[in-house]
């Protein structure tokens, strides 16, 4: 085999450390000044304020540098509440007053759409909500094997490297305080070696874990699991690479919007933050207003999380999903709550569905809330479809932006716009856009 040298970067020679003055903070929440005619990025520094940091990293067009020690605090500096904050990859902003958080978000959004060409936006709506801290119903912790033993925990930021840790601050508490007694069970396992990763979900009854394995586990270590699931009264899920089974499921897997239970399976995608997904399922069953004849089309529907809501409200529902294991997990819940007007398809969005059967009845209001890849394949076929209402939920404002482009230019546009701080202390915002036709 043929080898080719490949000469490796040289190090840098450390840095002797530097005041400076930051200037402004970028759409990834790291604060920005100018060094030796470059551009210099501080992480966890605000604007106007005197740091002193190192230089880590540099190349011809910019520099990165750690912060050392701040000078001059601004005055909305917030305090951490994470000792992990200076190695976690989770939540960088905790140092930026939650106001501040969302005045950045709502600049990258404008900024994304202007990109486009789109400068005319409506003026942002924000959800409410009262939880910074403990709000994650859901989490997955990355298991390596760290010196003799097992470590559990998060990455570390921009990196591969686990940052091992006894809790988390926004985590629901029942899922917080497993991270420590799951790190001592996994280390009395014998197949340390063969460990993926862990998902925890906080369920209306209870916790759930899926534990996710690349090869058969030992009778032995089946017996320990087992043993720390009923000893804790826990759901407990194994995955290999062939199948997702159930261990000990001791209640009913489910969450709750009003009085629907939405059943699932850990594997399945839900919305991370309860009381949040609430509020942004009443705000699109309110700005869709359909009329009491309206068909209404939801695509991406996974388990139900916006048409079994409506379909309480009284709607024809037809949700459209590409995996099969959701499709029948939705039917079965609109089976559970007696909503017999919300029906359930699988399809590839990808393709042209506008020839399905279920398709042909035509539907004054769409709502579709895709992955962070968005709906870029659908939008012919939504603007085929012509709805009078076109209600866009995105977890990524990236393609958000870029699937908007294809509704103006077939007459749509765009009225509402609601920003949805999911994940206090991080740079990630969601977003839900209304379309209406012209």
């Amino acid at each position: 085999m043929v080898q080719f040298f490949k000469q490796s970067k040289p190090k840098l020679a450390p840095q002797a450390p530097l005041d400076v003055t930051i200037a402004e903070v970028n759409s990834h929440g790291i604060g920005v000044t100018r060094h030796q005619g470059k551009p210099l990025f501080v992480p966890a520094a605000l604007k106007g304020e005197r740091v002193r940091v190192r230089i880590e990293q540099q190349n011809a067009k910019y520099q990165t540098a750690r912060l050392l020690k701040v000078l001059t605090p601004a005055a909305s500096r917030a305090q951490p509440f994470c000792p992990y904050i200076n190695d976690c990859g989770g939540c960088s902003l905790q140092h930026m007053a939650v106001h501040e958080q969302r005045a950045l978000k709502a600049r990258t959004m404008t900024q994304l759409f202007s990109r486009q060409g789109m400068n005319d936006l409506p003026e942002p709506e924000w959800l409410t909500h009262s939880l910074n801290q403990g709000y994650r119903r859901v989490a997955r912790l990355a298991i390596r094997l760290q010196g003799k033993g097992v470590a559990l925990g998060f990455r570390r930021s921009q990196s591969h490297q686990l940052v091992e840790i006894e809790h988390c601050g926004v985590l629901r508490p029942a899922l917080s305080s497993l991270i420590a007694p799951l790190r001592t069970l996994l280390n009395q396992l014998k197949a340390t070696k063969q460990l993926g990763h862990i998902e925890l979900y906080e369920a209306v009854e209870g916790v759930a874990i899926l534990l996710r394995h690349t090869a058969s586990l030992a009778a032995t270590d089946m017996e320990l699991l087992l043993s720390f699931a009923q000893t804790r009264d826990l759901a407990l899920f194994l995955q290999d690479d062939h199948s997702r089974r159930p261990l000990h499921v001791p209640f009913s897997l489910y969450y709750q919007i009003d009085n629907i239970k939405l059943s699932f399976t850990p594997g399945d995608f839900i919305q991370i933050n309860g009381p949040l997904n609430g509020q942004l399922v009443a705000k699109a069953q309110a700005w869709l207003a359909p009329a009491p004849d309206d068909a209404i089309l939801d695509l991406f529907c996974g388990v139900g999380n916006f048409s079994l809501p409506l379909a309480a409200a009284g709607h024809t529902v037809i949700g459209v999903e590409g995996v099969t294991e959701m499709v029948e997990q939705a039917r079965g819940n609109a089976e559970d709550n007696e909503l017999s007007q919300a029906r359930y398809y699988r399809a590839d969005l990808a393709a042209d569905f506008t020839q399905e059967p279920w398709a042909q009845q035509g539907f004054e209001r769409v709502l579709l809330d895709p992955g962070r890849a968005g709906a870029e394949h659908v939008m012919p076929y939504l603007c085929k479809l012509a709805p009078e209402r076109l209600l866009y939920v995105s977890c990524n404002p990236v393609t958000l932006a870029r699937d908007s482009q294809p509704l103006l230019a077939a007459g749509y546009k765009l009225t509402r716009l609601c920003l949805i701080d999911m994940f206090p202390h991080t740079v990630h915002c969601e977003a839900m856009a209304l379309f209406e036709l012209n």
